[in-house]
């Protein structure tokens, strides 16, 4: 993988799918605001090197701060279902459900999920209380190559993991409504590549006509197409792309591909399939996007919202509640 994060990140704490240039010294975080009621649509966004996971309006174009915030180590991507749950990797120690709609949990703890098959770094569900929920491993234990594993709150883990031999390191992970999966991933020669599973089960097929240049997530608009972000180009350069499929189960057919503001791994769209969000490594803020499946993405604002994205690393960001087909 091109300029980034090995595996000794593995014995020490968690591997981060940003590149290595991009992890300084870590600072200390904002502390967690009192609980309150807060709304039930809003951004979340993620800080790898802090401890929370920050709940924003859901039009921030006025730069507010975060209204909530939630205990979150070691986060790469997040997912948050149709319903509002949120749904948080947090590496080794497994993943944490809040349950929604309302931003940032209710009054009841948090659900726990022992991921025993790897690093969790994103997570996908239909309904993350009462169904199945695909996690992607980046790594797997001891060195192993990356997996999705098939979870559920009920039972508080892992059951079933789901391994392709062109599944080598397994940055993001989408679940549809009709139960199939897709794996966002690095081939063991570094090259990206799209994994499906129909039923999230069985061994998976190689999709075909994904030409995405390099790793990144996945997410499902409300027509069903996988919105899948490029960290680098097919050269290796920024910016980086968001590229819009159709079908993917296995043959892909390509709607549009956007050139995004600079460096950007993870973003996702909104419950109406009309915004985009993602975060940006290199201009160390959030951006929102207008989304359009068959003409692409523009730019439609950006915001910090006081948090140290240069510092913390802002590496993902959703809508809640997320789209869902």
């Amino acid at each position: 993988m091109p300029n980034a994060v090995g595996l000794a990140g593995l014995h020490g704490g968690p591997v981060s799918a940003i590149p290595q240039k991009y992890l300084p010294v870590r600072i200390e975080p904002m502390r967690k605001p009192p609980l309150y009621f807060f709304p039930t649509k809003g951004i979340y966004v993620s800080a790898l090197l802090g401890s929370l996971l920050y709940g924003f309006p859901r039009n921030n174009s006025g730069n507010e701060p975060p209204f909530c915030s939630v205990p979150a180590e070691g986060v790469n991507d997040f997912g948050v279902d149709g319903s509002g749950n949120l749904i948080v990797p947090q590496g080794m120690d497994g993943i944490t459900v809040w349950e929604g709609p309302q931003m940032c949990g209710d009054s009841a703890p948090p659900a726990t999920i022992t991921d025993p098959y790897g690093e969790a770094a994103d997570a996908s569900a239909v309904n993350a209380l009462t169904g199945n929920i695909a996690v992607a491993n980046l790594f797997g234990v001891s060195g192993a190559p990356g997996s999705i594993s098939i979870c559920t709150v009920a039972s508080g883990t892992c059951s079933t993991n789901l391994t392709n031999p062109n599944m080598n390191l397994v940055a993001g992970v989408a679940m549809s409504t009709a139960g199939d999966c897709w794996a966002n991933a690095l081939n063991p020669s570094g090259a990206a590549v799209l994994v499906y599973f129909a039923g999230c089960t069985g061994s998976g097929q190689l999709a075909t006509g994904f030409t995405n240049g390099s790793y990144g997530g996945v997410d499902i608009d409300r027509y069903g197409n996988l919105v899948t972000t490029s960290l680098y180009d097919a050269s290796g350069s920024l910016p980086s792309i968001v590229s819009v499929y159709s079908g993917c189960n296995p043959a892909c057919t390509l709607r549009s591909a956007t050139a995004l503001a600079g460096e950007s791994i993870y973003g996702h769209v909104g419950k109406q399939t009309q915004r985009y969000v993602t975060t940006d490594l290199l201009y160390a803020d959030v951006e929102v996007y207008r989304y359009r499946a068959t003409t692409g993405l523009s730019l439609n604002y950006s915001f910090t919202g006081s948090l140290p994205c240069a510092t913390d690393l802002c590496e993902a960001a959703a809508y809640d509640p997320n789209a869902t087909k």
